[in-house]
């Protein structure tokens, strides 16, 4: 039976030792901690961190209709395995809440999108439920994080199970998601497809790909009301893994598949729709050593109109701007094995890189979502050890053109932690689940 724990949101009561690192890591920051790779980058506004005193991570972030934001990751701070996290923040990156789910084995949420009713949707992976691997998981909360229901997919398997990495809501007030299975198709892993209803009641569920290994990173409805999916294949393309751009039907039925890639080792992490076609991010092994991101714009039968790639070692989340270009968020690996997180802005001709950010500190640091705000500024998700209470802490990162007059307002030495406290279990008797 699945749990569910509310973690109190407050500003920690430091010792001396505590302020001292708080101070020493803000100090950090203004000396350098992050650096521009070209001019015209915004500064830092505020960042903050959530979480206890083991791993904690972010992996997707949304801006929320209040003007806050919505994080969803891991949390080892219950002391039970890996829970999903959700951490809700206001439009300072203060906690509002957060919400551990989850049972003994290792569950994570890996995508969130606010739904219609100022609610969230979730969708990850679980094994604390299943009778072999993890499931597929999918959680419908409120918007104060309570859960309305969650629902688990997938079969009983030997080996690494079926998981989720992305979701969204559908035109019918459904729900699609994407991942990976297992437990049917035809290969090893297949690119799996997954159709709800409102209460996450399956309607259908389609598997794509051939006898190698094969995975769905990223899906949306388009507008013609089919979907698009982007993630990788090694059953298809030229070698190793490359990056698959699946298009369907609205019933999951392939319109059309397209392969990108080299000799090397390619992938897709996430795709977005424009008004005469696709753009997606991925990550690359089959061209120049230093530039593994890459951007790759097609048209609406997935042929490339361009593509361009980026000094970085990898990328994880692709948004569009205001202007009509984009913002990447990933990492970037140093010869010393440290990573920093990066955030990348391209523009709209060619994906001709404005500027990029590395951030971080002495530990290791990864960007795993980015976005731009209603109000032009820029927000970055990951997962930090350079600050925080713990290990590791989910991370949210503003960025600004007015971090100036921001900064003669507050001082930056007020860098500001929200941990978790101990959890509150709450009753559980009440959360259903399935399986397909």
């Amino acid at each position: 039976m699945k749990g569910m724990a509310s973690f109190i949101c407050q500003t920690p009561s430091y010792s001396s030792e505590a302020t001292f690192r708080a101070l020493f890591f803000s100090l950090l920051l203004l000396l350098g901690g992050y650096g521009a790779y070209a001019a015209g980058a915004p500064s830092e506004q505020w960042n903050q961190t959530f979480g206890g005193g083991y791993g904690d991570g972010a992996w997707c972030l949304q801006e929320t209709d209040d003007g806050g934001f919505i994080l969803a990751g891991n949390t080892a701070s219950r002391g039970e395995g890996s829970d999903l996290f959700l951490v809700k923040a206001d439009e300072s990156g203060n906690c509002s809440w957060s919400r551990a789910y989850g049972g003994s084995g290792e569950d994570v949420g890996y995508f969130i999108q606010q739904t219609d009713d100022g609610g969230y949707v979730v969708v990850g992976s679980s094994n604390s439920y299943a009778m072999g691997e993890e499931l597929l998981w999918l959680v419908k909360v409120d918007g104060n994080g309570s859960l309305i229901w969650d629902k688990t997919f997938g079969g009983f398997v030997s080996s690494a199970g079926d998981g989720g990495w992305s979701v969204g809501q559908t035109t019918d007030g459904g729900y699609i998601a994407a991942g990976y299975t297992q437990s049917s198709g035809s290969g090893r892993k297949d690119l799996w497809l997954i159709k709800t209803d409102a209460s996450g009641d399956l309607i259908w569920e389609k598997s794509h790909g051939g006898p190698e290994d094969d995975v769905g990173m990223s899906v949306l409805q388009s507008r013609d009301g089919g979907y698009v999916v982007a993630g990788r294949t090694s059953s298809f393309g030229g070698g190793g893994d490359d990056i698959w751009l699946l298009k369907t039907d609205s019933l999951g039925e392939e319109i059309w598949n397209e392969t990108y890639g080299g000799r090397g080792d390619d992938a897709g992490f996430q795709v977005v729709e424009e008004d005469d076609g696709y753009a997606l991010v991925g990550r690359t092994e089959s061209g120049e050593e230093d530039k593994r991101i890459l951007l790759i714009r097609v048209d609406q039968q997935g042929d490339v109109l361009w593509e361009n790639s980026y000094m970085g070692g990898s990328v994880a989340s692709l948004q569009l701007t205001y202007d009509g270009g984009y913002i990447m968020a990933g990492r970037v690996d140093s010869n010393e094995g440290k990573r920093d997180a990066l955030l990348i802005k391209a523009d709209s001709v060619g994906g001709a890189e404005q500027w990029s950010m590395r951030l971080g500190g002495r530990g290791e640091d990864i960007g795993t979502y980015a976005l731009q705000s209603r109000d032009g500024s820029f927000l970055l998700a990951g997962i930090t050890s350079s600050f925080g209470q713990g290990r590791e802490d989910a991370w949210l990162v503003k960025l600004g053109e007015d971090a100036a007059l921001e900064r003669q307002r507050q001082s930056n030495l007020s860098f500001s932690l929200y941990p978790i406290s101990s959890a509150v279990p709450l009753n559980s008797g009440s959360i259903n689940s399935s399986r397909s």
